[in-house]
């Protein structure tokens, strides 16, 4: 989120990322094993602070770049008629890492995974399986994050498999920021997170915005040797043909290459499941977009208009993650309340609330954007962070108005105004753009006219065919009210058993407990609609339990152990 105060120009920007660069370093190669050449943690916390203080795209790790042949380096086996591949990577004093492939290609059958090493913590995190599914003709591709410094990958293939593997890497991330992993990789963690007055989405004040939220998305955009976060939204389009569309910020990736696209991340329904909580999903995750438009606004690196970027997810968004298509207002139409929900400083989902209509800024160039001042709310009193930029603001008939370019907002200083794009001047405004990239050109590709229009989650008839209706936009929201609030967790407080009931129409997947600091103490896949839990052996105290369908629903309860 640029930062008024804090702007500086090209040149101050290069320098900056330069103190990050790994410049000279190299990597060590074994059997097995690949040891990686990274810089001073301090000295790349510090350097990526000012980068994103300067650029308006938080910084949070950096790409170290090497050409390594995974199946030249790893070690083989052959097990119960699998081969096995197995590599090491360390990067030292990372928070966090993950690999970068400028040639990827998994033979059907194949999968791949990326895991901690077995003993660096009480359970190894896994990533995977990784199929053929995440095949390009781009061949690129690139992991989630992993907690730490150390990661091990796996390869796994049929043996006798005749169709070719490629798993050629060409970097490595190292992060150095907002690294937020649940127990027990927490101590990968270091230092992140945002400030203590913002909103978890799932707090009342995000009731009334249950479809909206499922719009929303996290970010991670590999550019210039940098690793940033922002914010986006998924958005409808007039031809209701539910088209992968996201809405973000152009200043968030106006330097990404045209091979760097391939290894833009776009995360879903990465929220606590409850206010407050300390549960949430990780990996529903899709990598690569192809780009649109912009708004091509920002020489010197200062924007001149309303910055904004429009891409598409390149491969197809699961059902089971619900993504919600929000709608928009093009109209000029500035509201008279509503909320900003958006990932600061990379952190879940969160929600903050304004009571007042938008007014007109010319902070970045004349009439594109919208002024808003954050209100104190029953749980706290939400703003933005650096990681929020992109994210979208609706007005009270759940529309998107524009996006975020930045302001002044923080913890400290709430009621310090913030600066969205407006959805008017993205549509048909002034950017210095030819008329044919124009936002309007993308959201109403049949020339419709409509200006406004709702959101809709996928909708599909019996005959198979999926649309994106404004007019059943909510119904999924119904199915996860039903959910909610047919589920009983009884009796509590307990001495020892409870018994968990679904409603009708449910069935149980996995069940998941913890104590009150967020430690897992046990987990079980499970079936049917109800289940008997013994959670004496744990003591006294408070527990949370964890529920989550084969249908994808989740939700955690609180029981009083006594």
């Amino acid at each position: 989120m640029i930062q008024k105060t804090l702007q500086g120009n090209w040149q101050t920007r290069i320098g900056v990322l330069a103190l990050v660069m790994c410049g000279g370093m190299g990597i060590a190669r074994g059997q097995g094993a690949v040891n990686v050449d990274t810089p001073d943690l301090d000295k790349a916390l510090h350097a990526m602070e000012m980068q994103s203080e300067e650029t308006g795209r938080e910084m949070v790790g950096e790409v170290i770049p090497a050409e390594v042949d995974f199946f030249e380096v790893a070690t083989r086996a052959v097990e119960s008629g699998m081969e096995i591949w197995t590599l090491q990577v360390s990067l030292p004093g990372a928070l966090a890492s993950c690999v970068y492939f400028d040639d990827f290609h998994m033979p059907a059958g194949a999968t791949l995974h990326f895991h901690t090493p077995e003993g660096k913590y009480e359970e190894v995190w896994s990533e995977g399986p990784i199929t053929d599914m995440e095949n390009n003709t781009h061949r690129r591709w690139t992991n989630d994050e992993v907690p730490g410094d150390e990661l091990v990958m796996v390869y796994r293939c049929p043996h006798g498999t005749t169709e070719p593997a490629a798993l050629g890497m060409s970097g490595f991330g190292f992060f150095a920021r907002h690294q937020r992993f649940p127990h027990p990789w927490d101590s990968a963690m270091g230092r992140g997170g945002s400030d203590p007055c913002q909103v978890d989405v799932n707090c009342p004040e995000g009731d009334s915005w249950e479809c909206e939220k499922d719009a929303v998305v996290k970010l991670r955009i590999t550019q210039g040797g940098g690793i940033f976060l922002c914010s986006g939204s998924m958005v409808n389009n007039t031809a209701r043909d539910c088209r992968q569309l996201m809405l973000s910020s152009f200043h968030c990736a106006d330097e990404v290459e045209e091979n760097e696209w391939p290894y833009f991340k776009v995360q879903f329904n990465y929220e606590f499941f409850e206010c407050g909580g300390v549960q949430s999903i990780n990996s529903r995750t899709r990598t690569g977009v192809i780009h649109l438009t912009d708004s091509d606004d920002m020489p010197n690196g200062q924007i001149n208009g309303s910055d904004f970027l429009l891409v598409e997810v390149e491969d197809p968004i699961l059902d089971t993650w619900e993504p919600f298509y929000a709608g928009w207002d093009a109209t000029g139409f500035n509201g008279n309340g509503g909320v900003g929900i958006h990932h600061p400083s990379g952190d879940r989902k969160k929600i903050s609330t304004y009571t007042n209509s938008l007014i007109n800024s010319n902070a970045y160039a004349i009439g594109a954007h919208w002024r808003v001042q954050w209100s104190a709310t029953q749980t706290n009193h939400g703003v933005t962070e650096g990681g929020s930029s992109g994210s979208p603001i609706f007005e009270e008939n759940h529309r998107i108005l524009g996006t975020l370019s930045g302001g002044a907002s923080f913890c400290d200083s709430p009621y310090s105004p913030d600066f969205y794009g407006k959805m008017s001047y993205h549509w048909d405004g002034a950017n210095p753009i030819p008329t044919s990239m124009r936002l309007k050109a993308f959201l109403d590709p049949a020339g419709t006219g409509e200006e406004r229009m709702d959101g809709s989650y996928v909708q599909e008839d019996g005959n198979g065919n999926v649309s994106c209706d404004m007019y059943t936009s909510c119904d999924a929201s119904k199915v996860e009210d039903r959910f909610l609030s047919g589920l009983t967790v009884v009796p509590n407080p307990s001495r020892d058993m409870v018994t968990i009931t679904l409603p009708a129409g449910f069935e149980l997947s996995r069940v998941q407990w913890f104590d009150a600091r967020g430690r897992e103490l046990g987990s079980e896949f499970s079936s049917g609609l109800s289940r008997e839990l013994d959670l004496s052996a744990w003591g006294t105290g408070v527990r949370y339990l964890t529920v989550t369908t084969v249908d994808g629903w989740t939700t955690t309860r609180r029981v009083v152990i006594q």
